[in-house]
């Protein structure tokens, strides 16, 4: 279809020119690394005996392995003292062309040795297994139980204080911070921690303590043997530790690509509606593929390191077996060993050996962990600016409203160098409605985000009563202040949920009095279930209007002193507009209110009204002043009026043009 391909070929340049500035801005340096300390900072001190009981378990657990290199010994040297006595005449006489083996000769222990004392020995140490195989059972269940309740009360300590910290942060932070890639953060950072302080730590202490056991048992039996074997283990601990740092940094980066992806695929699956109507389907899906791209090839290099520090692992381990067995053959057939020493030796150092190899990947684990936690703490350990949980400040005992700016200056910190407000000054005195008009980008809302503090400005003072914003309780502010926006944002809950979210205690006389004021009981009344209603995901489930009118309720709930309406009814259709302007104008009784207007018509009462332009104020008074001065506000309104003929008439030539074709 032609027409489809053209709103394609329009639509995805228009997603791609919104993308523009995410591919400019430069890449933050990645956090550093979490301290062993830091890892377990949300540790209990009952996750910490936790920890330490497992840990005792674990490292009997690792100590059991190289014990079972001496029942092997004992059993094989048993089995050669059989053989010994079968060749020395015991049994029937052996063919004339068989002869006794070098190194069957009988242990000086076993001289006496006869086919009892061989059953008996058989049986005991096939006890013995049995014996320290249920024992192993039973440490391994401990450990493995302990590491994971420690474990999983640590995670959920850490990812509440993450949660917490988060919702901390000052705006300017979140202008850098992609929610999607918190939301990443909060769950793949968190489980890669939640990987490296569980099972995978306990196996890590139990490897260590079996390389540690394997070794003691080796160099106990035959010293020179052992390091024989271990000539070669140092190129193996040197390629562990070389592989485990590469793998640590390539998670690092293999983490934060698909936090990216993550963040683009929220962008875009909340979004959806607007994805779909630029047909941006190909572009958005084009869009993450090319963020994973780079995660993928972070983990196809991880993979490699892991291979790699694998086979080198191995085939320095297999290496030592060959040497050991060369050379151990030769001690035991000049009679320095015994066969079953020698097994003992080489098992105690394969034990020892292979607990290494094994924890190698327990030590990338462990890595990974602690570069996760580098990103996760850095968050938690940032004291923002304006801090959303500071406890200080004043809260004065009453609170008439009176607003005042003197020579405010203020940029954004994303654009330090782009000044949005020049020497801003003006007053709104309690009771009072003030407009604030002017074109887009000159400031407008930024005015109403400095009185909300959601940034501090950069020179000048903002005055609450006589009282700067800054010395005031930031908690006791806000909640003097009620906040309408352009687009409201509702939660997916009910009706009468979200609106307490505007004051938790608020009573339900004072709910139903928010929602007659806001202009809203009729219509929700009239829904099925009525203040129980779910209103969806961000609101889907109510029109533009309501959601607008469920807002209103949910600013006046709190009976606030002041109240900000940032273009409330901009984005709504000619009748929904009436509806929610009315419930405007009856909140805005009794109470100081600043209005960012965008239909000039509905301002027109205002106490006050102040005209801004780029990054200045240019004229203040009455609408009747302004329109007399002749000045940028009569110009606007005449903009406007314009504006709206030319809409008017496309409507009615639109409305004569389907009747000619009707008729």
């Amino acid at each position: 279809n032609r027409t489809q391909q053209h709103d394609a070929d329009v639509s995805v340049p228009l997603l791609r020119f919104f993308r523009k500035r995410e591919s400019v801005e430069p890449k933050e340096t990645p956090p550093p690394r979490a301290s062993l300390k830091q890892l377990f900072r949300y540790s209990s001190a009952y996750d910490r005996l936790l920890y330490l009981i497992g840990a005792i378990v674990a490292i009997a657990t690792g100590c059991g392995f190289p014990l079972l290199s001496i029942l092997i010994g004992n059993i094989s040297q048993s089995f050669v003292d059989a053989q010994t006595l079968y060749f020395s005449g015991s049994r029937p006489e052996l063919p004339a062309n068989v002869t006794p083996s070098p190194g069957t000769e009988m242990s000086p222990d076993s001289q006496n040795f006869t086919w009892d004392i061989f059953s008996q020995q058989v049986t005991t140490y096939c006890e013995q297994y049995v014996y320290v195989g249920i024992a192993m059972l039973c440490a391994a269940t401990i450990e493995i139980t302990c590491y994971l309740t420690a474990c999983e009360n640590m995670n959920h300590q850490m990812r509440r204080e993450f949660f917490k910290a988060v919702l901390r942060q000052d705006i300017a932070w979140f202008d850098k911070n992609q929610s999607g890639t918190l939301t990443s953060k909060l769950f793949d950072n968190l489980e890669r921690i939640k990987e490296g302080t569980g099972d995978k730590l306990a196996l890590l202490v139990q490897f260590v303590s079996q390389f540690f056991a394997g070794f003691i048992v080796a160099f106990a039996y035959d010293w020179r043997l052992t390091l024989i074997m271990m000539s070669l283990s140092p190129f193996m601990i040197i390629a562990g530790a070389f592989m485990a740092k590469l793998m640590a940094s390539a998670t690092a980066k293999e983490a934060e690509n698909y936090a990216t992806a993550g963040g683009i695929a929220e962008e875009v699956l909340s979004s959806i509606r607007t994805v779909v109507a630029f047909n941006g389907q190909q572009f958005e899906s084009d869009r993450y593929n090319e963020a994973l791209k780079g995660g993928m090839r972070d983990g196809i290099v991880k993979s490699v390191y892991v291979d790699v520090g694998l086979a080198l692992t191995f085939f320095i381990m297999f290496g030592s077996y060959a040497l050991a067995f060369w050379v151990g053959t030769g001690y035991v057939y000049d009679g320095v060993l015994t066969p079953g020493t020698l097994l003992t030796v080489f098992f105690g150092v394969m034990m020892g050996s292979m607990a290494l190899g094994q924890a190698g990947p327990q030590f990338a684990v462990l890595g990974s962990a602690l570069g996760a936690a580098g990103a996760i703490l850095e968050i938690i350990d940032r004291v923002p600016e304006v801090d959303a949980y500071d406890e200080c400040g004043e809260k004065p005992m009453k609170m008439d409203g009176r607003i005042e700016l003197k020579n405010v200056e203020f940029s954004y910190p994303t654009r330090p160098d782009i000044k949005v407000l020049d020497g801003i000054s003006f007053t709104v005195n309690p009771g009072e409605t003030v407009a604030l008009v002017g074109s887009s980008g000159c400031g407008k809302s930024t005015v109403v985000s400095l009185l909300l503090r959601y940034y501090n400005p950069k020179s000048g003072k903002i005055l609450i009563d006589n009282h700067e914003v800054s010395s005031l309780n930031l908690a006791f502010l806000r909640k003097t202040i009620g906040v309408v926006s352009q687009e409201p944002v509702l939660f997916n809950t009910t009706i009468k949920e979200d609106i307490e979210m505007g004051n938790e205690n608020v009573t339900d006389g004072e709910l139903y009095a928010a929602c007659r004021l806001a202009n809203a009981v009729n219509f929700i009344n009239q829904l099925p279930n009525k203040y129980e209603t779910v209103v969806g995901d961000r609101g889907t489930q109510l029109s533009g209007g309501q959601k607008q009118r469920i807002a209103i309720a949910r600013a006046l709930v709190r009976n606030p002193r002041i109240l900000l309406l940032d273009e409330a009814t901009s984005a709504l259709d000619a009748e929904s507009e009436s509806v929610v302007q009315e419930a405007l104008e009856k909140a805005a009784q009794g109470r100081t209110t600043i209005v960012i207007a965008h239909r000039l018509s509905t301002i027109k009462n205002a106490n006050k009204i102040i005209a801004m332009k780029e990054d200045r104020i240019v004229e203040v008074g009455r609408h009747e002043e302004l329109i007399a001065a002749n000045g940028f506000y009569r110009e606007l309104v005449n903009a406007q009026v314009f504006a709206d003929v030319e809409d008017n008439a496309g409507k009615e030539s639109g409305s004569l043009s389907y009747r000619r074709q009707s008729v």
